[in-house]
Order: C-alpha cells, then sequence, then structure tokens
C-alpha cells in the first residue's frame, strides 16, 4: 500500500515545512491540498509553480494527488447556476493543468450541490454533464479524477458509495474513478465492504483519518478494523492521511509523526 500525507493541516506555514518534514518521514509521497498561501489554484504566478515543482523534486518525493479546495464558496459544478458551474469548471482545468506540470496523476474532486429545494435530478444531471468535460479533458492530460461523495448536510448529489458507482457508470470514463473518506463512509452509516462491493476494482483512493478528520487514534473510530477490511479486500491503492482539524494547525509535524507510530504499532506497513 502507498501512503501520501497530506498538507492541509500545514496551512499556516510556508510549503516548505511540509515538504522537509515528509522528507524527513518514511513517506516519500505526497497529497498537495491546493490553496493560498501555498498553491491557490484561483491565480497564482507560473514562477512560483516551478519553484514549487523544483522544490518537491529536491527532495525527491512524487506528488501522488492533488487536493484543490472542493466543497466550499466559489466552488461547485452541480449547481443551476450557471454562472458558478462554468467558473468551478474553469477551477477544476487549471487544476488538472496544475497536475500535469506536476506529473501528478490523480486529483480528487468532491461531488457538488444543487439547490436543496429543487429536485435532485436537475443537480445530478448537472453533476454528469460536468464530470464528463473534465473527465474528456483529464483523457488528453493523462489525469485521473477521483471522485468522493460528502455528508447530506453539504450535498443532494453524491451521499453514499452506491451514488458513486452510479454516477461513475453514467460518465463511463476510465479518467473517473471512485475513493474512500472514512469520515464521510461512516457518517452515511456504509462499512469498508460496501465500498468494495459498489465500486470493485474502481476505488483507487483512500481518506485514511479519524472522525473530524483527524490523526488515527485520536478519535473513536475502530481504525484498525477499517485497515484490516481495506487489506482483506486486497487493497493496494494510495491512502491519503487527510488531517483537517485545527488542533493540528499549531504543531503539525507531531501529527505526521503520531500518524507514523499508529502506522508501526498497528500494521506491518512501515517494516
Amino acid at each position: 500500500m502507498k501512503f501520501a500525507p497530506m498538507s492541509y493541516h500545514y496551512l499556516r506555514y510556508p510549503i516548505a515545512k511540509f515538504l522537509d518534514k515528509v522528507e524527513s518521514s518514511p513517506f516519500d509521497s505526497i497529497d498537495l491540498y491546493c490553496c493560498a498561501p501555498q498553491l491557490n489554484i484561483f491565480d497564482y504566478p507560473l514562477s512560483s509553480l516551478i519553484d514549487l515543482d523544483k522544490e518537491i523534486r529536491r527532495r525527491h518525493l512524487k506528488v501522488m494527488a492533488m487536493t484543490p479546495e472542493n466543497c466550499t464558496y466559489p466552488v461547485n459544478f452541480c449547481t443551476q447556476d450557471i454562472i458558478t458551474r462554468e467558473s468551478s469548471l474553469r477551477y477544476y482545468q487549471r487544476a488538472i493543468d496544475t497536475a500535469e506540470f506536476l506529473e501528478c496523476p490523480n486529483v480528487q474532486i468532491s461531488t457538488g450541490s444543487g439547490y436543496f429545494n429543487k429536485p435532485r435530478e436537475e443537480a445530478w444531471k448537472n453533476c454528469r454533464e460536468s464530470l464528463a468535460l473534465l473527465a474528456a479533458y483529464c483523457e488528453k492530460k493523462n489525469v485521473t479524477l477521483l471522485l468522493e461523495e460528502l455528508k447530506v448536510t453539504t450535498t443532494n448529489v453524491l451521499i453514499t458509495s452506491r451514488d458513486l458507482a452510479d454516477m461513475i457508470d453514467e460518465i463511463g470514463s476510465p479518467n473517473v474513478v471512485g475513493m474512500l473518506d472514512l469520515d464521510q463512509m461512516t457518517y452515511a452509516g456504509e462499512t469498508v465492504a460496501d465500498y468494495f462491493t459498489n465500486l470493485g476494482g474502481r476505488l483507487k483512493y483512500i481518506h485514511f483519518n479519524d472522525r473530524g478528520h483527524t490523526v488515527p487514534g485520536d478519535a473513536d473510530f475502530p481504525m484498525k478494523d477499517y485497515f484490516d477490511a481495506m487489506k482483506a479486500h486486497g487493497y493496494d491503492g494510495i491512502c491519503s492521511f487527510e488531517i483537517c482539524d485545527r488542533r493540528y494547525y499549531c504543531d503539525p509535524d507531531k501529527a505526521i509523526d503520531d500518524t507514523v507510530a499508529w502506522l508501526h504499532n498497528n500494521t506491518d506497513e512501515l517494516k
């Protein structure tokens, strides 16, 4: 299995601090969270992208995935508002271009939402059409979209692993695959087995984090059981640690140290 720490909890530091920490860890890959001031997908100078690429390569790291800010204002490719939908497509087009430049094979994309007082079918159609356009672009760029569902409080489009499978079926592109986020999964009342049943070999990425997007072992999820279930289903893809809780902002290095300790204590992956 491949592991890729995400840079989300390094938001209050220069990106070099994150890269230095990963370089000194057992990991050699990263999931690059894209936001200002580190890498703002809406607007960055070309020189910044070139410098970032050099800094990553200098440390002999690989970008396994990029995670542009997905599910907050003003990004929404499922909305009935066509202006927002079109601007969101341009945003993801830029993210795909950026991934291609960084030789990153994957861009994570979370479902948008439709108006909650309108038929779900409208937002579903917008989601399908938007993803189909982005998939066609990805096929030219050799980039894969990692499609994620969200909580019912966030979206009325993709909420379960079955929803993910249905949407991927309708798009019909090899460049759109599914992913599992343990926090979203548990909130929806699903299990690891549900994702493998519904997505099968199209499950290509996992956010391995405890409840509230915390470090494994810092909350109450049965993380060892989840990990063992992933292994039992033969998963050999990528695990990213999406650590978003603000408790980690002050000492982000410790979050990576604690993640490494959890893997050492509960798995044989780092031996």
